[in-house]
């Protein structure tokens, strides 16, 4: 009896939930190294994952959490390792700590002013994710905290070790975000650093993908990223409207495959977006973004669809178009570069919550 007592206090304090995301569908994009691609996708809004989430009661308004999520193709079945996964404690009164493999605050605080970090999802990342506000990478070895709500203000920063012996520097990140939330105002901002970016596989972050000559990409390593950014979104009844802006410069590039030094990169990022509950089943976003630097510019728009079958399915369509500049890759989130100054991806998907 005594036992049994225990056991339901137990669970009484603790809790575990598990939960995850399907999304996959089919898509068609025009120009995939000169020739049209028909594919099927895996989370053209988000990324499929599975996950495990926890809290332990320690009284007093203070809880042990956890969280362990992991990515994977639903059309390929492969593994990814694209979610975070992190142990910490959070206090009512104090805000948060965690330790783990984490977004950084661009994710946290300026993503959410954007179409990519809120309804719209991955196929309307800025040219190459350069700002991250799609989330393409999380921090290794991080250390993160975030404050309870003042009056509708919240800050954090996060700070992600090197792990290398005699190289604190090398490959290292922190960043530093805030937000304020007022009735249907909505703002954020949020300042990246990174110092040896890719420089050490056991690092904060792997090598970025930037543009070079010939309408190319490739992978690099920077000796520094400095990104920063800041939007706001107001809703009007069931429109909301937003703009974001972001700079991303990265400096001291060697290309990761050849070892040969690289041009700086940069890019600033203008993006316009509204989202419209048109029905209670049925929701419209879009949005336009210019990108320009290093001579190089990026015109971006796309437009999505999604309407509710249930509380936890839904299905969508969306498209997506870029056009570059003469010599610029033209290439949209993750697709391979077109031959050309331009890319249109038309799509359809569902996805499935759980």
């Amino acid at each position: 009896m005594a036992l049994a007592a225990l056991t339901t206090n137990a669970q009484a304090q603790s809790s575990v939930t598990m939960y995850g995301e399907l999304d996959t569908g089919l898509a068609w994009l025009n120009n995939v190294g000169g020739h049209a691609q028909y594919k099927a996708t895996s989370g053209l809004i988000d990324g499929s994952f599975w996950a495990l989430q926890g809290s332990e009661d320690l009284g007093g308004g203070n809880k042990a959490i956890f969280m362990l999520e992991r990515g994977f193709s639903i059309a390929a079945g492969e593994q990814f390792d694209d979610h975070p996964s992190y142990v910490g404690l959070s206090s009512d009164a104090w805000g948060t700590v965690t330790l783990g493999h984490q977004y950084d605050s661009v994710h946290d605080f300026f993503a959410p002013v954007t179409l990519t970090g809120g309804a719209g999802g991955t196929a309307f990342a800025h040219p190459f994710d350069n700002d991250n506000a799609n989330n393409s990478y999380l921090a290794r070895n991080s250390v993160k905290y975030t404050s309870p709500s003042f009056g509708g203000l919240t800050v954090g920063g996060m700070y992600a070790l090197s792990n290398a012996a005699g190289q604190f520097a090398n490959n290292r990140a922190y960043s530093l975000g805030i937000s304020y939330q007022n009735g249907p105002f909505n703002a954020g901002a949020a300042w990246l650093q990174a110092s040896g970016r890719g420089a050490t596989s056991s690092g904060a972050y792997d090598a970025v993908i930037v543009p070079g000559g010939a309408r190319r990409t490739f992978d690099a390593f920077a000796q520094t990223q400095n990104t920063y950014g800041a939007g706001a979104n107001y809703a009007i009844g069931d429109l909301t409207l937003g703009a974001a802006w972001s700079r991303s410069t990265f400096s001291g590039l060697v290309d990761a495959d050849t070892g040969n030094p690289a041009p700086s990169a940069q890019f600033n990022n203008y993006e316009v977006n509204a989202q419209y509950q048109l029905m209670p089943t049925l929701s419209l976003a879009g949005m336009y973004n210019y990108t320009n630097g290093s001579n190089q510019h990026w015109h971006q728009a796309g437009l999505q669809a999604a309407y509710l079958l249930s509380t936890r399915t839904d299905a969508y369509v969306e498209t997506v178009y870029q056009r570059a500049s003469t010599d610029a890759p033209a290439v949209i989130n993750s697709a391979e570069p077109s031959s050309g100054r331009n890319q249109l991806l038309i799509c359809a998907g569902i996805r499935h919550r759980f």
